[in-house]
């Protein structure tokens, strides 16, 4: 589903503005077998609730007491798997690096924690469009900041959009 989700586009109607990216890189957290997922061996508290909803789901979680990051639940109710949303691409006119980055593309699109477990399928002010077509060519690296996880760390869960400006992470993380 992480790489799936490359060229796709998540959309914000909040009033009057309507915020719209492409998502061009991400990263696949496989519940409780991995441990850089926050639902590793099971755990279930309260901020982790959201990754056990039904695909579809925004699980938000708010990290180094300053930023906000994206997941898009992935699996079944009651499995805790997700994927977070990396990066992504902002109208033409916006700068390449706006959204680039988990805490960036979050604030450029208004998200927020109060936010999580949010439906994208149903909720009148959030969507994820599935565009038709060829998908963009995809890189394919170990996940980024996940030091911590023991052999998981190594695992080649990272997705981008090759050739978006809009990629994080530094120029050796690129694959």
């Amino acid at each position: 589903m992480a790489r799936a989700l490359l060229g796709q586009v998540i959309v914000h109607q909040d009033g009057g503005v309507r915020r719209a990216a492409r998502i061009v890189e991400t990263e696949a957290y496989l519940g409780p077998r991995d441990a850089a997922a926050h639902t590793w061996q099971g755990r279930r508290t309260p901020r982790v609730e959201p990754m056990y909803m039904d695909g579809g789901h925004l699980y938000v979680f708010f990290v180094y007491g300053m930023h906000h990051c994206a997941n898009i639940v992935t699996r079944g109710e009651g499995i805790g798997e997700a994927v977070l949303l990396r990066a992504a691409e902002g109208p033409p006119a916006a700068p390449a690096r706006l959204l680039s980055g988990p805490g960036r593309l979050c604030a450029a699109l208004g998200i927020e924690s109060d936010m999580s477990g949010t439906d994208l399928v149903g909720h009148p002010r959030w969507r994820l469009l599935l565009r038709p077509g060829p998908h963009p060519p995809v890189g394919v690296t170990p996940r980024i900041g996940v030091d911590y996880a023991g052999e998981a760390r190594d695992w080649p869960l990272r997705f981008f959009d090759r050739t978006s400006p809009a990629v994080s992470g530094p120029a050796r993380m690129r694959g």
